[in-house]
């Protein structure tokens, strides 16, 4: 939904793990630049989008970033033993707009916000559900952490 709405000016606001919701706003305008990725042009439909490395590049739309953090954050998942503190347990995500996500977790019994920016990357994601599972597995988050947020830096 996130892939195929975002050019149409449908954004998601915020996905629910445990309750399997999303929210979507209505944005006037959709972004109107392109897509772009390292593997050209990337198919809509989810079937086909699932074989190709479509990573969006720097300079593509929010929406785009946004679908692909989606798509990898299940490998959150894989990372829940990893290290000496173990890794997060994914929640959901927040978007209140286009300058960057939360991707909400769950560890050591408190719950935090992992920031990654959406608009204006300089980079592109790379592999952000293992970033994250790392990050927490092995204590950085409390170094990058203020007030139960996590900038990640990716």
């Amino acid at each position: 939904m996130v892939f195929r709405g975002g050019p149409r000016g449908m954004e998601l606001m915020a996905m629910d793990v445990a309750a399997r919701t999303f929210s979507f706003r209505h944005v006037g305008e959709p972004d109107s630049r392109a897509l772009v990725s390292e593997a050209g042009e990337v198919p809509e439909a989810d079937a086909e989008r699932s074989d190709v490395e479509w990573t969006p590049q720097p300079g593509s739309p929010a929406w785009a970033h946004l679908a692909y953090l989606l798509q990898e954050l299940p490998f959150v998942l894989s990372f829940r033993e990893y290290g000496p503190e173990g890794g997060p347990s994914l929640v959901g995500v927040e978007s209140p707009g286009r300058q960057y996500a939360d991707v909400l977790v769950e560890h050591g019994g408190k719950q935090w916000r992992v920031r990654v920016k959406l608009e204006g990357r300089e980079e592109p994601l790379q592999l952000p559900g293992m970033a994250i599972g790392e990050l927490f597995g092995e204590g950085g988050h409390r170094d990058a952490g203020r007030e139960g947020v996590v900038d990640a830096g990716i």
